[in-house]
């Protein structure tokens, strides 16, 4: 099975220096919309706590021993890490921006776990940790702001002691509400970048935080990838089925699309056909050692 060595990288994504500033201006900008977005009751809200809850146990699953290390990548305003702390790991929390460092200290102490959880700022491609350092490696909502995601993959696999896990989420290119609205089709990806080129820049000529271009992969290119990093896939899942909309507007109030994603996230998590692979994030268990006992 042979795979390119680099990621295509989507017209829109950097790569680099001015796409990570991109990034870390925009969520720099917007700590506490992030840090605050899972006690939501719009639909937003509904969808990242189902991806956690969904990411938590799995983890659960695989009862790793309290006092193992555990290294966050992106971990944002710091809801998991606290979780993952008060499971009795010694959590590594990483972020590129300050402010979600601090979020996750204030939440961290708040539920009085702070004595289980570190703190570093940091570039998912470059990681400044040892080899083989970790028993779980997680990357929640990480990789669809990445210029390079087999880069940081493989330095995720670096990173993890060999039989040692890594969770992480991806955009799904092929996700429902995109298919089904023909101004966001995968098929007519080039004329929505440039839509969304044009918004950045009105954006920014309104002083606005631009929202960084998002990277969606479909699942086979996300398999190359771990497959090039070493890693093998265990379980795939997807989850969130945002508002359905026709020209970027939304067709049903928020009350009827939050019960629309609720009826849809249960077929997805009873696999229903076509329903299980239509959400819009991918969640991805991987070993590192398995690729290797299957190659022997």
């Amino acid at each position: 099975m042979s795979f390119g060595s680099s990621p295509k990288i989507p017209s829109g994504i950097g790569s680099g220096t001015a796409h990570q500033q991109l990034v870390d201006d925009h969520f720099q900008a917007h700590v506490a919309q992030w840090r605050d977005v899972y006690d939501e009751t719009i639909i937003d809200g509904a969808i990242y706590r189902r991806r956690q809850e969904i990411v938590l146990s799995w983890i659960d699953e695989l009862a790793i021993p309290p006092g193992e290390e555990v290294l966050e990548i992106g971990c944002g305003g710091g809801r998991c890490t606290v979780e993952l702390a008060q499971r009795g790991y010694l959590v590594q929390a990483m972020d590129s921006v300050a402010g979600m460092l601090n979020s996750t200290q204030q939440l961290a102490v708040q539920a009085s776990v702070s004595s289980y959880v570190s703190t570093s700022l940091g570039d998912a491609h470059s990681l400044t940790f040892p080899d083989d350092n970790f028993g779980l490696v997680l990357a929640i909502g990480v990789l669809p702001y990445l210029h390079s995601p087999l880069e940081a993959l493989k330095e995720m696999a670096r990173v993890l002691r060999p039989g040692a896990f890594l969770v992480i989420t991806a955009g799904n290119r092929w996700r429902l509400n995109h298919v089904l609205d023909p101004w966001l089709s995968p098929p007519l990806q080039p004329a929505k970048k440039a839509v969304a080129a044009i918004r950045r820049r009105v954006r920014k000529s309104q002083n606005e935080s631009p929202f960084p271009p998002l990277r969606l992969d479909s699942l086979r290119e996300l398999e190359g990838w771990l497959w090039s990093a070493r890693l093998a896939k265990l379980k795939v899942r997807t989850v969130g089925f945002p508002p359905l909309t026709f020209r970027y507007q939304p067709i049903f109030r928020q009350q009827t699309s939050i019960g629309f994603n609720s009826w849809l996230q249960r077929l997805a998590d009873h696999n229903a056909p076509g329903i299980r692979s239509s959400g819009m994030d991918y969640i991805i268990l991987a070993n590192k050692a398995a690729l290797d006992r299957c190659s022997q």
